[in-house]
């Protein structure tokens, strides 16, 4: 009796990972259901880093160097600079392409409709005259 009981046991064995292929996570054996299921979650995490911490203030063109950009947001995100009221005229430069930076203080510097890790060099240009200033980047997932 116990040498069917095991030949039914491993007969029974033999047919699960078949069972398991073909309905996918439910497996029905007899009367009764299983249903397997995982969940998971994952925290949104944005950076934006400018290797330049401080540069000289000229006028013309200063070298600001890559702003090193990732972002796992699905929908996307934007990198914003913010400024003092004293570069209100500059204008930045992100990979060649300007942006002028306007008396809001604030001026978008790139966005992505998707997740991203990405690197643009910038550079300042300065009108003349131009007093130190400040100027930060931070960037907000969408």
């Amino acid at each position: 009796m116990k040498h069917k009981s095991f030949a039914a046991l491993v007969a029974l064995a033999a047919m699960l990972p078949a069972t398991a292929g073909a309905m996918g996570s439910e497996i029905t054996l007899g009367q009764s259901q299983y249903t397997i299921g995982i969940t998971g979650f994952v925290p949104v995490i944005c950076r934006a880093e400018l290797g330049a911490s401080a540069v000289p203030v000229s006028s013309g063109t200063v070298q600001l160097g890559a702003l090193q950009e990732f972002c796992n947001s699905a929908n996307g995100y934007r990198v914003v600079a913010d400024y003092s009221p004293s570069l209100a005229n500059a204008t930045l430069l992100v990979d060649g392409a300007p942006v002028a930076l306007s008396a809001t203080g604030s001026s978008v510097v790139s966005q992505s409709d998707k997740a991203s890790v990405a690197s643009h060099q910038l550079s300042l240009e300065l009108p003349e005259g131009t007093a130190a200033a400040s100027l930060s980047f931070r960037i907000e997932p969408l």
